[in-house]
């Protein structure tokens, strides 16, 4: 079942749209579209992978989609989290226009017909997240003795390419998957395991009780990064006209009274009472 899905990129994608039409400078209008098309294709590819794997929803494992942990000084920003029976599961998602290849060192090159581009190895990344997310489940949580006495929580980890990325390799190297077709590769690397593993794995399974604690920890424990997109892309006015009533000028006003906005001073329109613009001095 899934129990968190994607945060909503919609409003941050308005208000770069907003700042880029509002935008005078050539250089500040390019900033903002690269921004805009960045946050737009990668929203757009996250609720795509998250589409195939919610394809394969049902009450026998928990899914999570957009996690970000803060923890011990250290921050993992999951794209997708598979609570199971047998394991939790840490997803990554890659998505590419150009042509992939996945190198030998686990690296990334991408044709992109004009040139080239290298991308670290994001299996790295992805061991980094599973070992933060270890470490704060099992400090946050009080877990079975069996769990304990066994290494605690099973963690595993595995970097989804979208499927309609075109990738040299005939062979996927063992830790990267195609998004719609996880779950299929995963019972075949469960049929495969031999005794002892099966043996081990059941001294460890995960109950549905302990499932949803362990969802319900997470969720609650998302921190979401915030960007203020009007402080990063600033929109100047040149002859402080006002943006609400487009007659008066931006003066600086000073309240005796507790504002919303710093030291208690701000811009207002010279039109008072007639126009009751404000805005905070950046």
């Amino acid at each position: 079942m899934v129990l968190k899905n994607i945060d909503s990129k919609e409003d941050d994608i308005n208000i770069l749209k907003e700042l880029y039409q509002k935008s005078s400078s050539n250089k500040q209008k390019e900033l903002i579209l690269k921004e805009l098309k960045k946050v737009e294709i990668g929203y757009k590819n996250e609720k795509d992978n998250a589409y195939y794997l919610n394809f394969y929803d049902n009450d026998r494992f928990i899914l999570l989609h957009d996690i970000r942990l803060e923890y011990n000084g250290k921050v993992a920003q999951i794209d997708h989290i598979l609570i199971t029976l047998i394991d939790i599961v840490v997803l990554e998602s890659k998505s590419f226009k150009g042509v992939l290849t996945i190198n030998s060192d686990g690296s990334l090159t991408v044709n992109y017909t004009k040139f080239k581009k290298t991308f670290p190895n994001p299996v790295e990344q992805t061991k980094r997240h599973a070992k933060l997310l270890k470490e704060f489940l099992e400090d946050k949580l009080d877990l079975p003795l069996r769990h304990k006495l066994l290494g605690g929580l099973p963690i595993s980890y595995k970097v989804l390419i979208h499927p309609q990325t075109t990738i040299t390799n005939q062979t996927l190297p063992e830790d990267f998957a195609r998004s719609d077709s996880f779950f299929t590769k995963r019972r075949e690397e469960i049929d495969k395991l031999d005794t002892l593993t099966i043996l081990k794995k059941t001294s460890t399974l995960i109950n549905e009780d302990l499932r949803k604690k362990i969802a319900s920890l997470l969720i609650s424990s998302h921190k979401p990064i915030s960007i203020d997109y009007r402080k990063k892309f600033p929109i100047k006015n040149k002859e402080n006209i006002c943006p609400k009533c487009k007659v008066g000028k931006l003066v600086i006003r000073e309240s005796k009274k507790n504002t919303k906005y710093k030291n208690n001073k701000f811009l207002a329109c010279d039109r008072f009472p007639k126009c009751c613009y404000t805005q905070e001095i950046v």
